[in-house]
């Protein structure tokens, strides 16, 4: 099974990393951006080998 790479839905960089350390069954998953601070469960997620070719997209896109 391949790795996926988890994608911030918010300024689309990959440096989402777990919120909190009880997540699973007691509670939802929560995933915490360093670039933008974004918190919550959503996110993309990309292959590995995409990751180049998408950030050159979400660069050209961002505000």
């Amino acid at each position: 099974m391949m790795t996926r790479i988890k994608i911030c839905p918010k300024c689309k960089k990959p440096t989402l990393k777990n919120a909190v350390n009880v997540s699973g069954w007691l509670a939802p998953d929560l995933y915490e951006c360093t670039n933008c601070r974004y918190i919550g469960s959503l996110f993309l997620e990309i292959d590995p080998k995409d990751l180049k070719e998408k950030n050159i997209s979400f660069e050209e896109s961002s505000d």
